[in-house]
């Protein structure tokens, strides 16, 4: 498959027992795949097995389907064929174990499964399954504006049609369900959902919020400093530090005169002022070295983290390209050893590395790529994430030096007097000068300590006005995305209306709304459908117009080129509600019809029926064989 377009499909189911034995093994194929046989035969254990192996969370197994221990599911996603299984369980939320080749190759080897929870955790960094598909799938992360993220899940309940949810519903039911995460679904699949206006959206709120909390920082600093009657302007601030220490210095220097007038004698108190200064001055020292250090090393490990991110972005880019260029340049032979040079003999099976001998496939390559890709993304995000940590330590050990550091000038400025001074007699006049010292020494250290709040000031003052254009540019920028959304998601919904309104008026003439019906309505946040502004009809009725319209969904992702709908969906909803066989057979056909006249190898349908049409019966169209209450699809 060449196309460009997300896609998903099944290639083999297998539930595995307790004891080890095989309860269900089916290959499936692109295109129709229909699973038949008599009601009570296994058939929506069947389809619920699929929903849950592909992600979805389900816990209501029959009793025959908790005799299963494994549900396996080999699947394409993208061109790459990947394994999922999950443990059959009635506790919800089960993870998922994944191995990056087909089955046959994962029975081989035991190693090398990775298993993924369902829900990812921030806190231990740890990635859920569906961030894993997500990615396979080259679909973007995507929260609601509820903040959660989307799940795997979630997206599936548009893609299955079960017997158990309303008809009025066209969501799969779900206890809680939020219309934020319905709508959400809703534009990714459609292929409305634009990564880069999500980021836009979440950089403008990110930068309202740090408008608004730098805005209150600056009025809080401000009215601070303001009401203590201090200036808020680093030149202001230097120039009465400067002032503060020429008063300092002449106080330093009447003292030493006044002191050089007095007969010298030697006291223990001078000594003992001097040992109490340098006791007070070497920690400070050791605090401003080791902050040094610190600085220093976090310098060093931020400029060593920067360039460890930037080359697995590198990489990551490099092997998005790798694929394209091997397709591009074709397979290039090996002729002679990398090592030796030495001419290589060929002797290998065709399809077989000249090297290895190991086997050569297209879909393991994909694999290997994708699996490599998600590890170096992961480590990417982990990296980032420790470099905001070591850039906000750096930023505090920045902020805590110069403090330190006049502290440091001030404590040495003292012991230089009290040295040069000696031991001298004290007067009263020598001690209101000591006084009045202390007096500028405090003042100093505050003024040192306002050069920092002044600092802020003007950093926030910058700030605000970057942010306040950032946000202005934004939301213009955010609402001509919106209109280009919007104009895409009416051109989503009007394929999705014509081809509901063909479907319905080919049924059988059973409702005569469905053959003079014009407008079909979709309220994916409301989870709701009407035609022609209603949808008052019979049970059977209701059950062709939701399934009609749920498969219009999957036939417009064929046609039109944005859409992220994977190309598959699942149907065990054919004939509920007291459909009439022939009814029923009328819609096999019809959907049959359809897939034929679109690539049968770019979409993959998988339907269950207890009155499939004798035209489609024992076609290749069937999978497995044709069930009863004799011959159950679980061999339990």
């Amino acid at each position: 498959m060449t196309s460009d377009r997300p896609y998903l499909f099944l290639n083999r189911l297998v539930v595995t027992t307790y004891s080890g034995t095989i309860a269900f093994d089916q290959k499936f194929h692109r295109g129709v795949n229909i699973i038949r046989g008599q009601n009570s035969s296994g058939k929506s254990t069947v389809a619920n097995f699929i929903f849950y192996a592909l992600g979805g969370d389900y816990s209501n197994w029959t009793t025959e389907a908790l005799k299963c221990q494994d549900v396996i599911a080999e699947v394409e996603i993208n061109g790459a064929i990947i394994t999922l299984r999950r443990h059959v369980s009635q506790g919800g939320l089960q993870p998922m174990s994944i191995y990056w080749n087909s089955y046959e190759e994962s029975k081989k080897d035991s190693l090398n499964w990775q298993t993924y929870p369902y829900k990812q955790s921030t806190s231990t960094n740890t990635i859920s399954f569906t961030t894993v598909i997500f990615n396979a799938l080259s679909f973007p992360e995507v929260k609601s504006d509820s903040d959660s993220n989307l799940t795997i899940h979630q997206v599936l309940r548009l893609l299955y049609i079960d017997q158990d949810t309303p008809t009025q519903n066209l969501f799969r039911f779900e206890r809680f369900d939020l219309p934020l995460t319905r709508q959400a679904v809703s534009e990714l699949l459609l292929g409305v959902y634009d990564d880069s206006l999500y980021i836009k959206r979440l950089a403008h709120r990110n930068a309202l919020r740090g408008n608004e909390e730098k805005k209150k920082q600056f009025e809080g600093i401000n009215r601070v400093y303001g009401q203590s009657g201090t200036a808020t302007n680093i030149n202001s601030v230097l120039n009465e530090i400067e002032l503060a220490q020429a008063e300092l210095s002449n106080i330093d220097k009447t003292i030493i005169d006044l002191r050089g007038k007095n007969t010298v004698r030697t006291t223990t108190r001078t000594a003992l002022n001097s040992e109490k200064i340098q006791s007070e001055l070497i920690p400070i020292k050791n605090e401003i070295s080791d902050t040094k250090s610190k600085i220093n090393q976090y310098e060093f490990e931020i400029s060593d983290s920067k360039q460890f991110i930037s080359t697995l972005e590198k990489r990551v880019e490099e092997l998005n390209h790798s694929l394209l260029t091997r397709k591009a340049l074709g397979e290039l032979p090996l002729t002679h050893c990398p090592q030796c040079l030495s001419e290589l003999h060929n002797d290998v099976e065709e399809g077989h590395c000249f090297l290895c001998k190991q086997p050569l496939t297209e879909e393991a390559e994909k694999a290997n790529a994708k699996r490599l890709k998600q590890e170096m993304e992961l480590q990417i995000k982990e990296s980032k994430s420790l470099l905001e940590e070591k850039g906000r330590a750096l930023a505090d050990l920045t902020g805590q030096l110069p403090v330190f550091t006049e502290k440091a000038r001030a404590l040495q400025k003292q012991l230089d007097a009290s040295i040069e001074a000696g031991q001298t007699t004290r007067d009263e006049r020598i001690d209101d000068l000591l006084v009045s010292k202390g007096g500028v020494e405090k003042q100093i250290e505050f003024l040192t300590q306002q050069i920092k709040a002044a600092e802020m000031l003007e950093l926030l003052k910058e700030e605000l006005e970057e942010l306040a254009a950032l946000c202005e540019k934004l939301r213009l920028e955010i609402l001509q995305m919106e209109a280009q959304q919007k104009q895409k998601f009416q051109t989503a919904l009007q394929k999705i209306r014509e081809y509901t309104l063909f479907t319905l008026k080919n049924d059988l003439d059973r409702q005569e709304e469905f053959n003079r019906g014009n407008v079909v309505e979709i309220d994916f946040y409301r989870d709701s459908y009407s035609l022609d502004g209603g949808n008052n009809f019979s049970a059977s009725s209701k059950i062709v117009f939701k399934n009609a319209l749920l498969f219009s969904i999957f036939f417009a992702s064929l046609d039109l080129d944005f859409f992220r709908y994977p190309r598959f969906i699942l149907c065990d909803n054919m004939e509920d509600k007291g459909m009439e066989k022939i009814r029923t057979q009328n819609f096999q056909k019809l959907i049959v019809s359809m897939s034929n006249r679109f690539d049968g190898n770019a979409h993959q349908i998988i339907f269950t029926t207890s009155e499939i049409a004798e035209e489609l019966n024992n076609t290749p169209y069937c999978v497995g064989q044709s069930y009863d209450r004799n011959n159950k699809t679980l061999r339990i």
